[in-house]
């Protein structure tokens, strides 16, 4: 099982409340209207964080896969390939995990969605498939 950490949306919901402590004490309108903008837009963030805490889930069977509304099962049958690309732009070096499916779908994961190295996850879930198949 492989999802966000449970540091990230609780730094959500201290910027919520933090959002909140401001709107309390704001005096201008315009100071509330921005503040309370933070306090929705952290809430829904933090929020939508939380419901991807177990964000794939592989099993005998397949894997799940769970976003902000509602979850996807996969097959191992429907999936082509696995694989751990890393990929340089300006600079910067990133890896994931890309999930290939027989209906030309492509699953896109990165190391802040899965919560741990994409190498190491692509490895697990290519023995999953190895087995599964």
């Amino acid at each position: 099982m492989w999802g966000v950490r449970s540091l990230i949306p609780a730094i959500g919901g201290l910027l919520c409340l933090a959002f909140a402590g401001w709107l309390i004490v704001a005096g201008s309108p315009e100071d509330r209207l921005v503040a309370g903008a933070g306090v929705c837009v952290s809430a829904i963030a933090s929020a939508i964080l939380l419901t991807m805490r177990q964000r794939l889930i592989a099993d005998d069977d397949g894997f799940t896969l769970r976003g902000p509304v509602g979850a996807r099962h996969v097959t191992w049958g429907q999936v082509v390939a696995i694989s751990s690309p890393t990929r340089r732009r300006r600079g910067l070096a990133s890896t994931s995990v890309e999930l290939d499916l027989d209906d030309d779908g492509l699953i896109v994961l990165g190391k802040t969605e899965l919560g741990a190295d994409p190498v190491d996850v692509a490895q697990d879930l290519r023995q999953w498939w190895t087995a599964g198949r």
